[in-house]
C-alpha cells in the first residue's frame, strides 16, 4: 500500500541530490524532442510549399514523393519518440534506485526496441478494442433514451405527412445531426470510464518492464495489473498531490498554439502563419525547458519510489516474451 505522497517526493529530492548532474539530462531529454519537433514542422512546412508549386498533370508525379516523404517523416516521429521517452523513464528509474549512469541511459528505449514495442502495441490494441466497445456501448444506450424515442416519433409522422423522397431523406439527415450531440457525450464518457481503468491498471508497465531487462510485455502488463489492485485511489492521490504541475504543463502546451488562440479570441495576426507559429513555438520551448529543468525530475522519480514500493524487485526468473 502506497503511503503519502510527501512521503516519496522527499525520497525523490534525496535521490537528486545525489545524483550527477540530473538537470542536464532533463534539458538533453526535453530539447532533443522540442528539437525534432520543431525539425519536422519546419520540413511539413517547406514541403507543403513546394507541393503547391507542383500544379497539373505533369507535376503529379512529383507531388505524389513530396507526399510520401512528407507521411513518412509524420510517422517516424510518431514511432520514435516513444522510444526516446521511455528511456527518460528508465534513466528516473535508476535515480531511485541510486543507479543512473547519465545521458546514455536515455537511449535504454532502443535497446529494448522489441519488448517496448510489443507493450506499445499492446496498449494500442486495447485502446483501439475500447473505443469499438465505447462505440458500441454509447449506440446501445442512446437507443434506449428518450432522444432515440423522439426521434423515432418523428420518423413516424414524417413517413406519414407523404413528403417527397429528397425531404425525406434531408429530414432524416438533420434528425441524425442532432442525434450525433449525444451518441458523442455517451461516447465520451464510456470512453472516459474505460480509459481511466487501463490507464491505472497498466500505470506501472513501462516502468516494470525498464526494471526486468529479461521479461517481456505481457509480463508487465500482468504485473502492473497485479500491483496496481488495491492502490488505484492512492495512485489518484498522489496525481492530484501534482496537480499544479500538470495544470502548468498544460498551460504551456497551450502556449505552443497562442496563434489559434488569438484568432478564435479575434485578434488579428499580421505575419503570415508560419511565422505566428515559429514566434509561439519558441514561447513553448523556452517555458517547456523552465517547467521541467524546474521540477520534472523531482515529479518524475516521486513516481519512480512510488513504483519501488509497489514492486520490489525481485530475483530474476526465466524470461518471459510477449
Amino acid at each position: 500500500m502506497l503511503l503519502e505522497p510527501s512521503h516519496y517526493q522527499a525520497a525523490a529530492r534525496e535521490s537528486l541530490a545525489k545524483a550527477k548532474k540530473p538537470g542536464r539530462i532533463i534539458l538533453i531529454h526535453t530539447g532533443v524532442v522540442l528539437l525534432v519537433s520543431l525539425l519536422l514542422t519546419a520540413a511539413d512546412y517547406f514541403l507543403d510549399q513546394q507541393i503547391g508549386l507542383t500544379g497539373g498533370l505533369g507535376g503529379m508525379a512529383v507531388r505524389s514523393i513530396l507526399a510520401t516523404v512528407q507521411s513518412t517523416l509524420r510517422l517516424l516521429q510518431i514511432v520514435v519518440l516513444p522510444f526516446w521517452q521511455i528511456g527518460y523513464t528508465y534513466y528516473t528509474l535508476k535515480l531511485a534506485q541510486g543507479e543512473a549512469n547519465g545521458a546514455s541511459d536515455l537511449l535504454e528505449g532502443f535497446r529494448r526496441f522489441g519488448p517496448v514495442l510489443r507493450l506499445k502495441l499492446l496498449m494500442a490494441v486495447m485502446t483501439a478494442g475500447l473505443v469499438l466497445a465505447s462505440s458500441y456501448v454509447a449506440s446501445f444506450l442512446f437507443a434506449l433514451s428518450p432522444w432515440a424515442a423522439s426521434m423515432l416519433q418523428e420518423m413516424e409522422v414524417l413517413m406519414t405527412d407523404g413528403l417527397d423522397q429528397d425531404a425525406l431523406l434531408n429530414a432524416v439527415a438533420s434528425m441524425t445531426q442532432q442525434a450525433i450531440v449525444p451518441i458523442m457525450i455517451l461516447f465520451g464518457l464510456c470512453f472516459l470510464v474505460g480509459f481511466l481503468f487501463l490507464f491505472f491498471r497498466f500505470r506501472l508497465a513501462e516502468l516494470w518492464l525498464m526494471d526486468h531487462p529479461t521479461k517481456g510485455a505481457l509480463a508487465a502488463l500482468r504485473s502492473s495489473h497485479r500491483a496496481m489492485r488495491g492502490n488505484c485511489k492512492a495512485m489518484f492521490k498522489m496525481d492530484l498531490y501534482f496537480w499544479w504541475f500538470y495544470l502548468l504543463d498544460l498551460l504551456v502546451t497551450v502556449l505552443c498554439y497562442g496563434d489559434v488562440v488569438l484568432d478564435a479570441v479575434g485578434f488579428e495576426l499580421t505575419m503570415n502563419a508560419f511565422s505566428h507559429y515559429l514566434i509561439f513555438f519558441s514561447l513553448y520551448v523556452w517555458a517547456q525547458m523552465a517547467l521541467y529543468w524546474w521540477k520534472r525530475n523531482e515529479v518524475a522519480v516521486t513516481y519512480a519510489h512510488a513504483y519501488r514500493e509497489l514492486c520490489p524487485k525481485e530475483a530474476e526468473e526465466e524470461p518471459v516474451k510477449a
